[in-house]
């Protein structure tokens, strides 16, 4: 009986396998070559003995002599076939040179937006080259290379009708977006009433806008902009929208090998301009000279927003040595003002390297160390080395310094008293009570004659360390983040720059005095980058420790801060 239905199951399977087969054959051509990537996929997996494994490694792809690259077929002038049945475009232009400089032959797969993770996914293609924009939650599907063009997102509309503000879309408009896209994802997350008609193909988006069932077209702007061009009638009113992207080629999560070539390609086809090329062989007749600069990136290196590129100036960041991110995210702790700040300046920036920065802000200086050390946060900026080394001694953590970015000088501010000349015996006087900063305020107090600690003071003294205390003062301990809160309550506060100015003051012109910039306090107190011992050199800390030291964040400080922060000049 076991031999019977042993032999039952595989005639059914060879049936079904046959019928595969049957259906196969009377696909068109260009699937075929689809079809037998994923029979080498599963090939390369049954030999590595890794049976998740669906993708292609290099030398797989090397030794087969053809890659798959999944393109699109109808978005001109990205990737589109002509009239001879030729695939042509922007993508194509690369793609033949990857071909080329791979010695392989090259399968092109065509593909809609809304199935460009999934051929990744299922082994179909090896590469994606179809416009496809870096997204945070696409990189946690697949693996993006270094960027290759710069993009956003664009809304066209009828002449007669042009919308230039979303808010101008009543609830009645529907606006028309191709499923998969960034557009669909954008406009759900953060414009959820409006009302989306969605298509798989662009063909069948940009036949039904031009039949009026939706009042405006979103998409990438690169394609709005080339569609508004080419038709009479139609208008670029949001020429951007959302954050400036990237976009790049992508491989099956994992797939090292290709990955680390195509950055590698990527990097060397700059040292020739490569994509300057492509772009007049592909893109100049639909877009002019005047938007090259604005969309192409040479070399994986973004050199900063398409609005900088367009006005013709260089952004600082153009000249940072980091290695681009895939769209990874990192996660940092910060105190609010000025720490949260400084790294909202930052993320711009950061953005333009493909890494997102998302700032969680913390009112104590305990928890942003002990998030770092469970490694459920990447980093944290709201502490000085004393404090960092006093916490690891005291908590057993591992906390080290990844960069030094600014200091912050502590002042005397007013109380209940407004000049140092009104002290008077038995004053009040708020001082922060965690060990190192207390030592600052006291050393500060004494360089300004109310007390005197004893010889040899170091980072570490207590009010206990006082021996003397002419005005009989009365210190009242509290946790950093409170002092300022008892202003009304004692003579004098002593605080730390971020919480002053969280109060509202101004080193300048509040203060009654502070550290002098050239202070050994000033300078020993420098707020930090903390990590986890051992993260400090991975690309993306480094990442975040070079736009930080950058000439654009040191001139937004003292822009902004008015003397409270000073940028630290290693």
């Amino acid at each position: 009986m076991k031999k019977k239905l042993f032999k039952k199951v595989v005639a059914s399977v060879s049936a079904a396998a046959l019928g595969v087969a049957a259906l196969a054959g009377c696909g068109s051509s260009s699937e075929q070559p689809a079809a037998k990537a994923d029979s080498t996929a599963s090939e390369a997996s049954a030999q590595t003995g890794d049976e998740n494994k669906i993708y292609r490694t290099l030398d797989e792809i090397k030794e087969s002599g053809k890659v798959n690259i999944g393109v699109f077929s109808d978005k001109n002038p990205f990737g589109y076939v002509d009239e001879n049945g030729a695939y042509q475009g922007y993508d194509v232009y690369f793609a033949e040179r990857i071909g080329k400089d791979l010695g392989v032959e090259i399968n092109y797969v065509s593909t809609e937006a809304a199935s460009r993770v999934e051929y990744l996914e299922t082994g179909k293609v090896d590469i994606v080259l179809a416009n496809f924009t870096v997204t945070e939650e696409r990189a946690q599907k697949v693996d993006f290379a270094l960027p290759y063009m710069n993009v956003a997102l664009g809304v066209v509309s009828h002449e007669d009708n042009v919308i230039e503000d979303l808010s101008q879309i009543s609830a009645d408009d529907q606006v028309i977006v191709i499923s998969g896209t960034t557009a669909e994802t954008y406009l759900e997350k953060n414009y959820p009433d409006i009302k989306l008609q969605k298509f798989d193909t662009y063909a069948t988006a940009k036949t039904s806008f031009e039949n009026g069932t939706g009042v405006a077209w979103a998409n990438d702007n690169t394609e709005v902009i080339a569609y508004a061009i080419e038709n009479h009638g139609y208008v670029v009113g949001i020429p951007s929208l959302g954050s400036q992207d990237t976009i790049a080629p992508a491989v099956s999560k994992g797939n090292s090998t290709l990955l680390d070539w195509l950055n590698n390609e990527i990097v060397s086809l700059g040292g020739e301009n490569f994509f300057h090329a492509d772009y007049e062989a592909t893109l100049i007749d639909t877009y002019g000279k005047d938007y090259e600069e604005t969309l192409v990136v040479e070399g994986g290196k973004v050199a900063g927003s398409t609005e900088t590129a367009a006005a013709g100036t260089a952004s600082d960041a153009a000249a940072l040595d980091i290695v681009p991110g895939n769209g990874e995210t990192i996660k940092i702790a910060a105190s609010p003002v000025p720490h949260a700040e400084i790294l909202a300046k930052a993320a711009d920036i950061l953005k333009d390297y493909g890494y997102n920065l998302d700032i969680v802000e913390f009112e104590d200086y305990v928890q942003p160390n002990l998030v770092v050390e469970s490694g459920e946060f990447d980093a944290n900026y709201m502490e000085h080395v004393p404090y960092l080394n006093s916490f690891n001694e005291e908590q057993g953590t591992h906390i080290v310094d990844a960069g030094d970015i600014h200091y912050e000088p502590f002042g005397i501010y007013p109380g209940k008293k407004k000049s140092l000349d009104e002290v008077a015996d038995g004053d009040k006087i708020a001082i922060p009570n965690d060990t190192t900063n207390e030592a600052r305020a006291l050393l500060l107090l004494q360089d300004n004659g109310l007390l005197k600690l004893k010889d040899g003071a170091d980072l570490k003294v207590t009010v206990n360390d006082i021996v003397e205390n002419p005005y009989n003062i009365e210190f009242v301990e509290l946790e950093a983040a409170q002092v300022a809160r008892v202003v009304n309550e004692v003579s004098y506060v002593v605080l730390n720059g971020n919480y002053a100015l969280e109060a509202g003051y101004s080193v300048g012109k509040d203060s009654i005095a502070y550290e002098s910039s050239d202070s050994v306090a000033a300078k020993t107190y420098v707020n930090i980058i903390g990590v986890l011992d051992g993260n400090e050199n991975s690309d993306k800390i480094k990442a975040l420790v070079t736009v930080l030291r950058s000439a654009d964040i040191k001139k937004f400080i003292e822009d902004t801060y008015d003397g409270a922060v000073i940028f630290f000049e290693s």
